[in-house]
């Protein structure tokens, strides 16, 4: 890292760039790969293990992901790393219309651009960063916001089992009257949602796993406590989890409404994680928290005029 905050922001900000890049890039591809599956015969239909368009597009998320999250946050605040991701709902755009032929209305470009400004709108050492995960007040924010996450992702898994077998929503009486194409849509904003609530947790872990990394690979391990493979386990643990959530997201519904929906609640959970995480929110003026609740508003807005503009055929 340069010790020139112009330069590093540069170096972070061009990380970022080419993360998102990639990042819509994969996205896409795996989109892609679940239309042209859903597309053949169900005897020719295969999964994904054996589909290598979906290999390509989980590579390249995944490497997004890991050049997001773990080399821009060498060189950026991670108040900074989530809103520049945003910059990846216009790759989004552009990858949905050239791979899966995703037809772009006004309502779309609309609801995106307000995406895209509420996330920018709404935005120590290793043994501080330690310290500070073990206050009482972020155990307890952590534990309620996993058990939202949870609840949301096991009433998703639920839903998924259901519509993936007629007879099964045939004999369940809540799920009978609702049409198959919107029980799709609802459980894939809710996994593109949750996916969101995960990848915060990834970015806030990550900002004290590369600290543990970069230290133990100097030299000094760092591995000699329980909250550092807590943190090791719980950073691997959710990097894969919202790769699930995204992809299980993807095979439902499309592109352009489900990778909004990720960033939104990605980035307005990673800006209040790392708030209560680096106990600043004392250090922010009224006003500007309010300012921060009106970004989190006009995200909630923008993601509801995507939802409206998208039935999935």
């Amino acid at each position: 890292m340069s010790e020139s905050p112009t330069l590093n922001f540069l170096i972070g900000f061009l990380v970022s760039v080419a993360a998102s890049i990639m990042n819509a890039a994969g996205l896409n591809l795996l989109k892609l790969d679940h239309v042209k599956n859903s597309n053949r015969p169900p005897s020719s239909q295969r999964n994904e293990c054996g589909r290598p368009l979906w290999h390509i597009g989980l590579y390249l998320y995944i490497a997004s992901q890991m050049i997001g999250s773990t080399i821009a946050l060498n060189f950026l605040k991670a108040q900074w790393v989530a809103p520049l991701g945003s910059v990846s709902l216009i790759f989004n755009f552009i990858f949905a219309r050239m791979l899966v032929g995703t037809e772009i209305t006004k309502k779309d470009i609309v609801g995106t651009f307000v995406v895209i400004f509420s996330v920018i709108w709404i935005n120590l050492t290793l043994e501080k960063l330690k310290s500070l995960m073990m206050r009482p007040l972020f155990i307890v924010y952590f534990s309620f916001l996993n058990i939202i996450t949870f609840t949301l992702f096991g009433i998703a898994l639920y839903c998924y089992w259901i519509q993936k077998n007629n007879d099964r929503k045939r004999r369940d009486n809540f799920f009978k009257g609702i049409e198959i194409s919107r029980l799709k849509k609802a459980i894939g904003m809710t996994m593109a949602g949750v996916g969101g609530l995960v990848s915060s947790q990834t970015l806030l872990l990550a900002k004290s796993g590369v600290k543990l990394f970069t230290i133990s690979i100097a030299g000094d391990n760092q591995f000699t406590d329980n909250l550092s493979w807590f943190i090791l386990i719980g950073l691997a643990f959710t990097a894969v989890l919202q790769v699930y959530c995204l992809n299980t997201a993807l095979k439902l519904h499309d592109s352009v409404l489900v990778v909004p929906m990720f960033y939104g609640f990605y980035t307005a959970m990673g800006l209040v994680n790392t708030m209560i995480y680096l106990n600043e929110i004392s250090t922010y003026p009224p006003w500007a928290l309010l300012l921060v609740t009106l970004g989190i508003g006009s995200l909630v807005y923008g993601v509801l005029l995507l939802s409206a503009s998208k039935e999935e055929p």
